[in-house]
């Protein structure tokens, strides 16, 4: 068998990639791990600004149903730009509470937890002024795609639903919609 110039090449390439392939997947990690520490930077700075300024929505300004225990959505803004939402609603069984944060407009991380009313045995009722953190949940993302997730628990409010990027994102962005509906104060 004769070897030509296209079969050497072809072997090079194919010689290149098995040394190279390996190193692949432990690239990919370490970009997310710079990437997820840049983020946690960017929300960490964000919760420590001061000054900023707050559009408030209640319960049926952003809600198609009335909880018990009503909602609050809040728009944090610098510098007239959205850097920041809490969403809090109150259920009859817990309240859960999401934070979502944003970096030149684009979502890059979102906080969920969800605290549930501790039963009382004797009285066999819901004490409404204790409650246990039944779920908590990170959300990373990066260039509109979800990049890690980190989760604790069971989130009894999207029973049978996982906070995929695509739920995340479009929450996001239908608060951010209904926030811009409204003059900054």
């Amino acid at each position: 068998m004769k070897c030509t110039t296209s079969t050497k090449k072809f072997s090079l390439i194919s010689l290149l990639f098995l040394f190279l392939a390996p190193g692949i997947p432990a690239a990919i990690a370490q970009q997310k791990t710079l990437l997820t520490a840049q983020i946690r930077k960017d929300f960490k700075a964000i919760n420590n600004e001061k000054g900023l300024k707050e559009i408030v929505l209640n319960n049926e300004d952003f809600l198609d149903h009335m909880p018990d225990g009503g909602g609050k959505l809040t728009g944090y803004y610098k510098n007239k730009e959205l850097i920041k939402i809490i969403c809090w609603i109150g259920l009859s069984y817990g309240t859960q509470l999401t934070e979502y944060y944003f970096k030149d407009k684009e979502l890059i991380f979102a906080y969920k937890v969800f605290n549930s009313f501790l039963y009382d045995d004797q009285t066999q009722q819901l004490r409404y002024n204790d409650t246990k953190r039944s779920f908590e949940g990170r959300y990373y993302f990066n260039g509109g795609q979800q990049i890690k997730t980190i989760t604790k628990g069971k989130n009894n409010v999207d029973e049978g639903q996982t906070a995929s990027e695509n739920t995340m994102i479009q929450e996001a962005d239908d608060y951010r919609k209904m926030l811009a509906t409204h003059k900054i104060q």
